[in-house]
């Protein structure tokens, strides 16, 4: 009976010694922060917001270029009306004048079309900018709580690219993915939210 006892006690040493060295290992975790962004409900919801003023905004622009067009048409008949050899000097001069005043007026609403376009790009940026860094913070939060949950050591995007400000992994194993469960997660509140509104 010693003879089994001095075995089962090496076996058993070897075993929680085993299990204190796996505690002490490095949990990596791996997520992809694109993926779970781009199945967010609310950035589904803020996107169709954004297409649609962005529809709004192209229909503005193309107002105002259908504005210059009829400028422009409106132009090119004072010009044919200066240069008319039927019309008496007086109205010439008349049809030449209003032609330089319909030229100031294209040159006018070119300048619109140009700053509406470019305000609007710039709008539309900063304001996408700053609403998928707030998105981004939901999904980091979640992943935070997963990387507790789990003992993580470390959570890496691994749809990260290089020149993006965050960190490219080249390997990683998909056992440790927990973008499923940060999707789940992220939109568990989806009904609560809409009924609360």
């Amino acid at each position: 009976m010693k003879r089994f006892k001095s075995p089962l006690l090496i076996l058993g040493a070897m075993l929680m010694g085993l299990t204190s060295l796996r505690a002490n290992e490095d949990v990596i975790i791996t997520v992809k922060v694109d993926e779970a962004l781009g199945q967010y409900y609310k950035v589904e919801a803020f996107m169709a917001e954004m297409e649609k003023s962005e529809t709004e905004a192209r229909d503005k622009a193309a107002a105002i270029e259908a504005e210059g067009t009829a400028l422009v048409e409106q132009f090119q008949e004072l010009r044919e009306q200066a240069n008319s050899d039927i019309l008496m000097e007086e109205a010439k001069q008349e049809a030449a004048q209003d032609a330089q005043d319909k030229m100031q007026e294209i040159q006018a609403k070119e300048q619109e079309l140009r700053q509406f376009v470019g305000n609007t790009r710039n709008q539309f940026a900063a304001r996408r900018q700053q609403q998928l860094n707030l998105f981004y913070q939901d999904i980091a939060e979640v992943v935070n709580e997963i990387a507790v949950e789990r003992a993580a050591t470390l959570v890496i995007d691994i749809t990260a690219r290089a020149g993006d400000g965050r960190a490219p992994v080249l390997y990683t194993d998909g056992s440790y993915d927990i973008t499923p469960l940060v999707i789940e997660r992220i939109n568990a509140t989806k009904g609560q939210e809409e009924a609360a509104e």
